[in-house]
């Protein structure tokens, strides 16, 4: 089972600190929600849990089956929708696709790419005829969670996933995002979104610390 275990973190920047003193733990096969008002850090904690960011004091663990993980090992276990993807603006879908997950030595074929698409609900006629760059916001935020499912990552980083989405959009990213705590995947949603919030199986509220 994969686990991340914040002792004791905070974080500063510029000598002002944005979150902590942190202790809470996250665990596979569970949704949790981080929570609080905007700017109080939620984005930072999903960069601390991934080690993309490294605490000004403190420590996060992530353990596999109680083995640390730590470097490339565990970037190739972790994929994220995050406000901060950028696609390139030139490819298309099918192309920024390709780059993202040859990064991780795979590769879609035809018929995967087109399953992926109906999954996250795109149209393969329309992202055909368009470069990335070209695509609405709520086109680009599917496309970010057709490379979080390529990714087969076991840890799930999401930063307000159904951010520009309509109603059915939404509800793909609760769909989504519960079969995989179901398959045993570690699901992080930093949110504060009631309809994000309500798929939670657990919370970690960052108002307060």
């Amino acid at each position: 089972m994969i686990e991340i275990k914040f002792a004791a973190v905070s974080q500063c920047f510029h000598g002002r600190k944005i979150l902590g003193p942190l202790d809470c733990g996250l665990c596979g096969g569970r949704i949790t929600a981080v929570t609080g008002r905007n700017g109080i850090g939620k984005s930072t904690f999903l960069k601390l849990a991934g080690h993309f960011l490294m605490p000004s004091s403190g420590k996060v663990t992530v353990t596999s089956d109680g083995m640390e993980m730590r470097g490339e090992v565990l970037r190739r276990r972790i994929a994220m929708v995050m406000p901060e993807l950028r696609f390139y603006d030139r490819l298309t879908a099918r192309e920024n696709l390709d780059f993202l997950l040859g990064l991780r030595g795979r590769r879609l074929d035809d018929e995967e790419y087109g399953a992926l698409l109906d999954q996250v609900g795109l149209s393969p006629k329309a992202v055909s005829r368009s470069y990335a760059g070209e695509f609405s916001t709520g086109m680009g935020q599917r496309l970010k969670m057709a490379a979080l499912l390529a990714a087969e990552a076991e840890i799930w980083l999401l930063d307000e996933p159904g951010a520009n989405l309509d109603a059915d959009g939404q509800a793909m990213v609760a769909r989504e995002a519960r079969a995989a705590a179901e398959r045993g995947v570690l699901v992080a949603i930093a949110t504060n979104a009631p309809g994000e919030e309500a798929l939670a199986d657990e919370f970690i509220p960052l108002d307060g610390h």
